[in-house]
């Protein structure tokens, strides 16, 4: 065997063994967080499980490791865990955005959590929607009705939207997850 076949079957076989790696890397981004403050990462599941910690250093942080599975997580600072992101840990780089305010949470960079992050931000979209219309201003016992159907139609879309995410990913974990937490609600 030549040096020049040995080196190519070398190449080859790193190549093969980089794309099976089992490694993550999460880029975070916290700009609404201060240095030093303490970033949180849990898997779901029982209260015991282990959770990580980094800190923000500029405006961001990051988490590296091994997993073998997808496992549904939640990044979190420790101080402000309402302000939660969840996603789908996997062998991958992720990206993770934890801001004060929700609906500024964002994750991407897997298929995964892409189609997660798409069903989260349809469900804000017709969450506020339903603010809106509750809100609106009714003068009279027909107007109410109106309002009620309204909002009743939005949480239909709303159900309909991850009903509709979960079919379509029926084969992977945010189809598998949906429909083991999600239990649609029963319209009249």
């Amino acid at each position: 065997m030549s040096i020049k076949t040995f080196l190519g079957l070398t190449v080859v076989g790193t190549l093969c063994l980089s794309c099976q790696s089992n490694t993550y890397q999460i880029d975070g981004f916290a700009r609404d967080f201060s240095d030093g403050d303490t970033i949180c990462m849990r898997q779901e599941g029982d209260g015991n499980s282990l959770v990580v910690m980094t800190q923000v250093t500029g405006g961001k942080f990051a988490f590296s490791g091994v997993t073998d599975t997808v496992a549904f997580c939640h990044v979190f600072p420790k101080n402000r865990p309402e302000a939660t992101v969840s996603f789908f840990l996997e062998p991958a780089r992720i990206t993770v955005e934890i801001a004060s305010t929700p609906e500024r949470n964002r994750v991407s960079g897997t298929t995964f959590n892409n189609t997660w992050q798409q069903l989260n931000d349809s469900i804000r979209l017709i969450g506020q929607e339903v603010v809106k219309t509750s809100l609106l201003p009714v003068a009279d016992s027909t107007m109410q009705l109106q309002r009620v159907k309204m909002i009743d139609s939005l949480h239909r879309r709303m159900s309909d939207c991850i009903l509709s995410t979960a079919r379509r990913n029926n084969d992977n974990p945010v189809g598998q997850y949906i429909n083991q937490h999600y239990k649609a609600p029963e319209f009249k």
